[in-house]
């Protein structure tokens, strides 16, 4: 186990990187909550933010995504609607790791069946979900 966590990046290479994409990330908790916003460095704009709730349940706490959302105006950045969203999905998975939770629930995707395909395998079960194994 030792080996993984040294290859998982922490909350502060996260928000380091994201730096260095003009990005500043904000995460905000209250209790079980949580927010995270991601606004752009140079127009302080915000760019997107997820909401979701560390549950505690009989198998463990659980992290819940409940929602995610970018701001069409991210299509037209150099860096894509994918990018600034696995940000913002990075600084939600470390919360939740760092939280102790052993498993994860993200919100269902509504969008083309295609696309939603798509993200759900690559993001979440292939890069994300061993993390969270036993």
């Amino acid at each position: 186990m030792k080996n993984v966590e040294a290859s998982i990046p922490t909350m502060s290479d996260i928000m380091e990187s994201s730096r260095r994409q003009n990005l500043d990330l904000q995460l905000q908790t209250f209790g079980p909550f949580f927010r995270i916003t991601a606004k752009s460095l140079q127009t302080r704009r915000e760019l997107g933010r997820a909401e979701g709730v560390i549950r505690v349940w009989y198998g463990g706490k659980i992290l819940h995504l409940d929602s995610i959302r970018l701001q069409r105006e991210t299509l037209g950045m150099e860096k894509s609607i994918f990018g600034i969203g696995l940000f913002i999905g990075a600084v939600a998975i470390r919360h939740g790791y760092d939280s102790g939770c052993k498993k994860t629930e993200l919100l269902a995707i509504n969008d083309t069946d295609l696309y939603h395909l798509k993200i759900e395998a690559e993001i979440f079960r292939k890069r994300m979900g061993d993390y969270f194994r036993s």
